[in-house]
């Protein structure tokens, strides 16, 4: 599961981070090389208005949905999860930005730009991450289910996949990003959201004591 999320993401954004020249071409082009500056692309379906409504929707409708129908129910345990991870994927991308301090594409055509200072947030992605994190839970739980059933198959789910890929894509092509900025973020997610998954009771929920949380559908 882990693996294969990330695979897909570099799969399908190494081809455009090859497409144009910077200084980062080249042996030293950032981690590994692989960081170049794409040709610049922040209109239509990959506009900054575009990623932020769906930054908002995806956090929005994922608190709401948990609080609604709680975490007594599969489908409230499985968005408290994705609550738990986005939760966890920002406070750990956040202290990795402070710590890294990398400049943007926008702000620096040199990949190998670190620790400049608090206001350069470039690595990790945070928004990659974000959808990563949002996106593992409910595959882990489509599958499962997809598994369950005596017929098999890959579950629905995995249509998720193209959410990270296309803030990933986005933010690249909006020179917000290094291609080795969305890599990580898209594997810090994947990793939140896995880890999500095997916790009994999500940590945002353990000041309750009981680790449970009543949907507000039942209270009325």
């Amino acid at each position: 599961m882990l693996p294969t999320l990330v695979l897909v993401l570099f799969a399908s954004l190494i081809p455009n981070a090859r497409a144009a020249g910077c200084k980062g071409d080249g042996p030293n082009g950032g981690i590994l090389g692989m960081d170049r500056c794409d040709e610049y692309e922040a209109s239509g379906i990959f506009s900054r208005r575009n990623q932020l409504l769906i930054d908002s929707l995806v956090i929005g409708g994922t608190v709401s949905y948990a609080l609604w129908e709680g975490n007594t129910s599969p489908n409230g345990r499985v968005a408290w999860q994705a609550v738990d991870s986005i939760a966890t994927t920002a406070v750990v991308t956040e202290a990795m930005k402070r710590t890294f301090q990398r400049s943007r594409p926008s702000e620096a055509d040199n990949p190998n730009q670190w620790r400049q200072g608090t206001n350069h947030r470039s690595f990790p992605s945070g928004e990659t991450a974000l959808m990563a994190a949002f996106v593992t839970p409910l595959i882990i739980a489509g599958q499962a289910r997809a598994d369950a059933d005596p017929e098999g198959g890959v579950s629905p789910a995995w249509g998720l996949v193209a959410l990270p890929i296309y803030m990933a894509r986005g933010r690249v092509t909006a020179h917000g990003h290094w291609l080795s900025d969305v890599l990580a973020g898209g594997a810090i997610g994947t990793g939140m959201g896995y880890l999500s998954t095997q916790r009994q009771t999500p940590l945002i929920l353990l000041p309750t004591g009981d680790g449970i949380f009543v949907g507000l559908r039942y209270r009325f």
